[in-house]
Formats: C-alpha cells, structure tokens, sequence
C-alpha cells in the first residue's frame, strides 16, 4: 500500500536551505502518512531560479523561471479551452513530476505570483473528464486575482474521454483518483512556502465536474488540504455516470434519437416549463413545475418529421431523460433536466465515449466490449465492486472539514447535459440530513437556472465563484444569493441557494437581475 505524506506547509529553513539537487526518479522508501515534514517558521525567501534545487523528495523539478508579463504560450494540447493569456502578469512558473511510486509520473505546474502582488493565499484547480493534460486556461484567473496556484494532469497523458492509459495500471489509476491531487496539494504549498518565506494563509480549490468530483475527494479524504472548496458540477457518483454515458449513447443516433433532432426536443421542453418562473426567456428555473413529455412532439400524420419526434426517437428521449434506473424501479443516476438537450450529442462523439472507454480499459479490461450489450442490473454492480469508492465521492460525512471550519460552495447547471443536475441535488440533500446544522453553517448549494456543463448555456452563467468563496470565508456569513450575467452581458439575474427558486416580479425590467427574486 502506498503510504501518503501528511504535511501543513514547508518552510523550516533546514529543508529550504538543503537545495541538495533532484529527488530520485522513484524512491527507496515511501513516505508516512503521519510524517510531519512542516513547521510555521518564517524562512528566508528562495529566488525563482533556486526553487529548480529544492528537495522535496520522490519528486523532479524539471523548471523555474520567471515568465515575463504576457509571455505564456501553452504548449499545443487536443481539445484545449481557447483563452487569452495576454493579461498574466509576472509570475514565477515551476513545472515537474511527483513520483510516490515507481509508476507514477504526475506531471504538476505551480504559477507564482511575485511577492508583491501575492494576496497570502494557495489554490488548486481542477480537471475535467478522464483529465490527462494540463488546463491552463483555468489558472489564469487565480494568478491574476494574486492566488499561487497549482494543477496536475493527474498523472497520465490523454484526452478526456480516453482511460486506455489505466489497462493494467493500477498506480495510474490511483493517481487519478485521488493521489496526484493531493500529492500535488502538498508539494504546491511546499514549493509556494519556499519562494515567499512563509507558508499559504488560507488555501482554497475550484474545480468543475472531475474538478468537482476531486473537490469533494479532497474534503472527504483529505479534510485538512483546503480551507474552503468550490465545487461545480461534480463527477462524484462515478458509477453510474458511467453507464449513464454509455445510455445516452445507446439511445443516440440512427437507431434511437438522432443528434439532428436534439434541437426539436430542447425547443419543446423550453416551450412547456419556461414560464414556471413568471416569464418566458427561454431559460427553465423550475422543473418541479413541469410536466413535459417527449411524446407532446410526436409527429401527426402527414406532418414533417423534422420538426417532430417519431414514436421511436420520443421513446429514446424519454430513457435519456429516466436517467439510470435498476429493474427494481431505484434511479441510480437522475437523468438530465429539461433544456440540456443539446449537450446530451457529446456523449454520441468519438472524441468523449468516456464510459465505454472506462469500461473497456479499467473495469472489464476488455477493449472489445460492445458498449449497445450494458444491462444496468449487470454492470452497476460489477462497476461499484471494482472501484470500491476510489473514485466516487458520495459520501455525506463532512464531519472532519467542516468540524474545522472548511466551507463547500457546490453548484450546477440547470441545463448540464453530461452530468445530470439532479445527482448534485440529491448529494446535497444527503448531506444536510447527515451533517445536520453544521452543514447550514458551511455547505452551500447553487442551482444555475440555464447553464449547461460547467458554464455557457442559455442562462446567466458568467459569476464570480471565488469572490463568493473569499467573502464566505473572511466574514463566516454565509451566501444565500449570488449575481450572475450571461456571457454576452445581455442580461443579470440573480442566482439562489437551493432550495430556493429564481421568480419574476411581473412588471421590472426583464434584463435586470433587480427585478426577480429568490422564493421558496
């Protein structure tokens, strides 16, 4: 068993002075859990440059450099996000591997801001799909907003739908469930305590949908890595999202629903529930308020079936919609809510076949297993043996990070169309039950009316998590209504803490976030 080291920050100067060279590629003995290798002793600052000869053993630190303002260029990488990098300032970019074992390679990067323009604080952000790259895009915002920040490739090179790295892999697949996040947890503090003499005053993470899942990993596994967690969409109920893939597949395409007619079906799901929240804007706010079918867009005779649904095409729509369910009637996975429609074509693409992927490579160890032979009564169980809780991260016992003051901001689209809304609320609602008035004390929960996976969609979906996360913790008042805006800056509206329902007030301007509120 791989032993983990448990370390607050690393700033004795015995350990900043050593600078001694490398680590070894693989160690000769494995780290103890209990090791304490940090102290709350100011040490002298170390130089960018000088971070290249820190030890901070079985790990290899292949840069440091400064970068100079607006000179990033990220290295080409398949299906990265577009973003601008123009606007980085100054910082100091080290980059390297952390190796717990002789089959790990973790690649890592830490950005640092320069000293001055430090705001005192650490964050880690996550990763999306299957991971395997890193998402630079993601560490923009921290850096410029002054955080050091820090993000893995969780230990493999690949595209988000890709697990064909972890066949025969298992330290591999360690590493990504939970290993390189929070090995890159402690060596990012250790690196960040180096270079401004001092250790992180408060450490947060942000992540969105693994990034999600990893979030709540960490404050369930690691309740002392972070202050303070945002958690998006997350990829938590790993077992059936799974299948859930593979069924959204299944019932796409020729023999099923066809992706060309998602945009008939998305239309009259908006056109049967959009006025649920006292105006019609083409973003649903209720579901609860609506009883849509896709058999209300069944083709009349004669009618032109591209603007319908034929018998077959609603029948398919309706198992999407069912999400995954057992033959003993338990829904294991919700499925996705009205108006995600069109995100649900992602699944039918080659590029993110993820569940058929995960169960070819990891848990059947088959790759020729035919993803249209999944049976839910099969294979569910047969998932949930293999992983054994590695990778989800359902469990709603906080007790350990909020007992020490951690708060959770967990939020979701309303209209995500790769994981559906519906797990995120039934997990939130697990954890209220469970943890009781600590969780009205440090668990918030956001439905976003119109967004889809993560971020864009229909509604207002441009908002400012961190700031959100930062006044939370600073003044313990704890968030009950946040303003968010569409991309394009269109329109404002106001977005509630769950339960709670976005509503129009029927006569203020429909643009502006002033005239709705948040009800019960």
């Amino acid at each position: 068993m791989i032993r983990q080291i448990k370390s607050k920050t690393l700033v004795s100067a015995l350990a900043l002075s050593a600078a001694i060279g490398l680590s070894a590629c693989a160690p000769a003995e494995t780290p103890d859990t209990e090791t304490e290798v940090a102290t709350e002793t100011t040490a002298t600052p170390m130089s960018c440059e000088d971070l290249a000869s820190i030890d901070l053993g079985y790990t290899v630190i292949s840069g440091a450099e400064i970068v100079s303002a607006g000179a990033f260029t990220p290295p080409p990488a398949p299906g990265a996000r577009p973003a601008d990098f123009t606007g980085l300032p100054e910082y100091c970019r080290v980059t390297g591997s952390i190796q717990p074992t002789e089959n790990s390679d973790i690649k890592f990067e830490a950005w640092l801001p320069l000293a001055e323009n430090w705001n005192g604080r650490f964050m880690q952000v996550g990763n999306g799909g299957a991971a395997g790259s890193m998402a630079y895009a993601s560490m923009i915002q921290p850096l410029t907003r002054g955080y050091a920040v820090v993000h893995t490739d969780t230990g493999h090179r690949g595209t988000m739908g890709d697990f064909t790295w972890a066949l025969g892999e298992p330290e591999k697949l360690t590493d990504y469930q939970y290993r390189a996040v929070h090995e890159t947890t402690l060596k990012g503090k250790d690196i960040t305590s180096a270079f401004y003499g001092g250790g992180p005053e408060r450490s947060y993470w942000f992540g969105c949908s693994t990034g999600g899942r990893q979030g709540l990993v960490e404050a369930q596994r690691f309740p002392e890595d972070y202050d303070a967690i945002i958690a998006g969409a997350p990829a938590n109920n790993w077992e059936p999202l799974q299948l859930y893939s593979i069924h959204a597949l299944n019932n796409l395409g020729p023999n099923g629903l066809p992706v060309s007619k998602l945009g008939v079906l998305k239309a009259g799901a908006v056109a049967a529930c959009d006025a649920g929240d006292g105006l019609e804007d083409g973003i649903i706010s209720d579901f609860g308020s609506c009883t849509f079918t896709p058999s209300q867009l069944q083709c009349s005779p004669g009618a032109d079936e591209g603007a319908c649904l034929t018998p077959d095409e609603a029948a398919a729509a309706e198992n999407i919609y069912a999400g995954i369910v057992t033959s003993d009637g338990m829904t294991a996975m919700p499925g996705p809510g009205f108006g995600s429609e069109a995100e649900w074509a992602a699944y039918a693409t080659p590029f993110f076949r993820i569940g058929t992927s995960y169960m070819q490579n990891v848990v059947l160890e088959d790759t020729s297993w035919d993803p249209a032979t999944m049976e839910v009564d099969t294979h569910l169980p047969i998932l949930e043996a293999h992983d054994q809780g590695r990778t989800a991260a359902m469990d709603p016992d906080l007790s350990a990070f909020l007992g020490q003051g951690g708060k959770l901001l967990i939020y979701h689209g309303m209209a995500d169309g790769i994981i559906p809304h519906g797990n995120t609320r039934t997990y939130y609602e697990s954890v209220v039950e469970t943890m009781g008035s600590a969780a009205d004390e440090g668990v918030q929960f956001f439905s976003v009316p119109g967004m889809g996976h993560c971020s864009g969609g229909d509604g207002a979906s441009a908002i400012d998590w961190i700031s959100a996360i930062e006044a939370w913790d600073e003044t313990g008042d704890k968030p009950d209504q946040l303003e968010a805006s569409h991309p394009d800056g269109s329109f404002t509206r106001p977005i509630c803490g769950y339960p709670a329902l976005v509503t129009y007030d029927g006569s203020g301007d429909e643009n502006d976030a002033a005239s709705f509120t948040c009800e019960m």
